[in-house]
């Protein structure tokens, strides 16, 4: 278990889509809500995810800062993300108003300290919090490369097509003196997204899709074999708080799989 923990995967950059996409087949329904993904390895990881529904009226401006303050404390920083990273039931039992990443190392325990209401800054989150969840999740850990004459404008004409918008929502760019990468954590993309993306990216560039790289955002760390990995939904650690009972901390029980 000790290797197996330790262990530093390599997924290289991918340059071709897989065959089923290239071959211009529609993005397939599934069942499990679990998209079929290839670019998995380095570019799949697991996070742990603070799912949060505030007290009616509550300031979410004002609890994301609380929350900033009380992972400060813990020498940690939080970051936004989507609250598809869910699976549909517990998006549908909580329907979340915010949902923080805590660093790709935190655990389920961490979460718990960060916002039990029987610590000191657990207490001053309780009255802006009806009910929270923590859970373990999986997402898409990604880096879009392309070579481009100007960087800059290359990402302003993407960004005023809005495909990748549309299809990523939240996504970062950077450009050196003759390139452009887009990186991207969130929700799993399925191959047929990818490739959009590629296109969204190629069409202002005037080049092909088949020209830009995906490949992992950090090429340190453990990534996920998608294979191997059993279908959801997730098991998450639950926990209410409010005015009319009393809060509980949650339960710090790491969940084997996502």
């Amino acid at each position: 278990m000790a290797l197996a923990l330790s262990a530093c995967t390599t997924t290289p950059a991918r340059t071709s889509p897989p065959e089923a996409v290239a071959a211009g087949q529609a993005d397939p329904v599934v069942r499990n809500h679990r998209p079929p993904v290839s670019y998995d390895g380095l570019m799949v990881r697991r996070r742990v995810v603070i799912a949060i529904h505030a007290t009616p009226g509550s300031a979410l401006p004002a609890l994301r800062r609380q929350l900033d303050l009380a992972a400060t404390r813990r020498h940690m920083t939080l970051s936004t993300i989507s609250a598809g990273v869910l699976d549909p039931a517990t998006l549908e039992r909580l329907a979340p108003d915010l949902v923080v990443a805590l660093p790709a190392d935190a655990t389920v325990a961490d979460a718990g300290m960060l916002i039990d209401p029987a610590l000191d800054h657990g207490r001053r989150l309780a009255d802006e919090i009806r009910e929270f969840t923590v859970v373990s999740v999986l997402v898409h850990d990604l880096r879009f490369t392309v070579d481009a004459d100007d960087p800059a404008a290359l990402s302003r004409a993407v960004a005023r097509e809005g495909i990748l918008a549309d299809a990523l929502g939240t996504y970062s760019t950077t450009f050196s003196t003759h390139q452009l990468q887009i990186a991207y954590t969130g929700p799993l993309l399925s191959d047929f997204l990818i490739e959009s993306v590629r296109r969204g990216i190629a069409r202002p560039a005037v080049i092909t899709p088949q020209t830009i790289t995906v490949s992992p955002r950090s090429t340190t760390g453990i990534g996920v074999d998608m294979a191997s990995e059993p279908a959801p939904p997730a098991t998450a650690t639950q926990a209410t708080t409010g005015h009319n009972h009393s809060p509980e901390p949650p339960t710090a029980t790491q969940p084997s799989r996502p």
